[in-house]
């Protein structure tokens, strides 16, 4: 990927000079200056001055998700974060891999007879190279560092930590409030359902938590510690504003997509087109109706980049309905990975704006379930031949050939 990726393994330059900017911000002017707040801006070699930018204090996220680069850039300056923060991304990002893996194999150990080694290698195969983690590896969001701590509570709760599972979901709720707000609110519907309608589906609905918490003391504790971050922060900036008008981000009315005529709102469709990978109009390399009287080699190159990203797109629905049939068949699978299909789908349908210019960011999420789905389909494939063994044998061009693609799709990934 290195090689022959156009846009490379490592921070693209925006990204690198956006963080850096932001970081180095924060220690010139000091770190609780505008009250942890920094800027999101690209330009280079620029005076970072407060007085300078006082008007274009970016409060559409906090500087905690910035503590790993501060700390990089206060010790090392700007040659080590450029140098240590990729590296560092990647290790969140293989971590991430890990623990998907680790809860296929937990979610599936008594669904198939496939060893458990395989299905771990393949679960972080499938992950680390999916074309939505590969936009992470070169501009990574926020996104990275909730997924890690999410799944890492999951899986602390899974091992009966339940202390470390806590903490786990209130740091991941610093990082990200935006989906540990939506994850949130799947947990506060179940309770709520479970308070309005009917007693009698108390122990239904703990099928729903994290595993072992089965009385509603535990499944609060759950709700609490996922929320608690997002209504700090929340009023932490409500408080901040009364001192400092926002500068830059967009508004909640231009992320839903009702801010007017909105140039860059794809509706529900715009939304959804992370599932092919990238965008499809990454095939026409800015070309427009001009690629019509393109020369042959365009033609066959645009051709070919559709029926890429097409494939991508039916394997995204094929992965979505192997992650049903696994919540359906696996109870861990239910407690961890249905939370993160319900936030995935408010983005989706209340953020549609967003999605329909970001694909990047929101859209890793999804590389754990397509990692999941895959499998699955891969395991009612399995069961449905005769002999374990051909499933087996059936199954290693299968995932070859979809992480083939993976990386081919990669390849074509625009930064949007």
């Amino acid at each position: 990927m290195d090689e022959y990726a156009p846009l490379g393994i490592y921070w693209q330059d925006f990204h690198a000079q956006r963080i850096f900017n932001a970081v180095e911000f924060l220690k010139l002017n000091g770190y609780l200056s505008f009250y942890g707040y920094t800027i999101w801006d690209t330009c280079k070699d620029c005076l970072l001055d407060a007085s300078i930018w006082e008007e274009s204090i970016y409060f559409s996220s906090h500087g905690i998700n910035l503590i790993p680069y501060a700390i990089l850039n206060h010790f090392g300056g700007k040659e080590y974060l450029l140098l240590l923060g990729p590296m560092l991304d990647k290790l969140i990002i293989f971590i991430c891999a890990t623990l998907v893996a680790e809860l296929v194999i937990k979610s599936t150990i008594s669904l198939t007879r496939f060893p458990s080694y395989l299905i771990g290698i393949a679960s972080f195969s499938l992950f680390a190279l999916a074309p939505w983690t590969f936009k992470m590896i070169i501009a990574p969001w926020a996104e990275i560092y909730f997924l890690m701590f999410l799944l890492f509570g999951m899986l602390a709760f899974s091992a009966q930590k339940t202390r470390w599972g806590f903490i786990a979901f209130f740091i991941a709720g610093l990082f990200h409030y935006q989906w540990a707000a939506v994850t949130g609110v799947f947990y506060l519907l179940l309770i709520a359902v479970q308070n309005l309608f009917s007693k009698d589906i108390n122990n239904s609905i703990s099928k729903y938590f994290p595993p072992h918490h089965g009385l509603q003391k535990h499944r609060l504790k759950v709700l609490l510690s996922i929320t608690l971050p997002v209504f700090l922060l929340i009023l932490f900036r409500l408080f901040v504003q009364q001192y400092y008008e926002p500068g830059s981000g967009s508004s909640i009315f231009e992320r839903v997509g009702i801010s007017g005529d909105d140039a860059h709102n794809g509706g529900l469709l715009g939304a959804l087109q992370f599932i092919g990978g990238t965008r499809f109009t990454q095939c026409f390399q800015g070309l427009g109706i001009q690629a019509i009287s393109a020369d042959t080699a365009m033609l066959i190159a645009i051709y070919n980049c559709l029926f890429s990203l097409a494939g991508m797109a039916i394997l995204s629905v094929v992965s979505v309905i192997g992650i049903y049939f696994l919540v359906q068949k696996s109870n861990l699978a239910m407690q961890v990975f249905l939370p993160l299909i319900f936030a995935m789908l408010c983005m989706i349908t209340l953020l549609q704006q967003s999605l329909s210019v970001h694909l990047m960011g929101y859209s890793f999420i999804f590389s754990a379930l397509f990692s999941a789905g895959i499998i699955m389909m891969m395991i009612l494939l399995q069961n449905k031949l005769s002999s374990p063994l051909l499933g087996l044998i059936f199954s290693i061009p299968c995932i070859s050939g979809i992480l083939i693609l993976c990386i081919r799709t990669s390849m074509l990934s625009g930064m949007s």
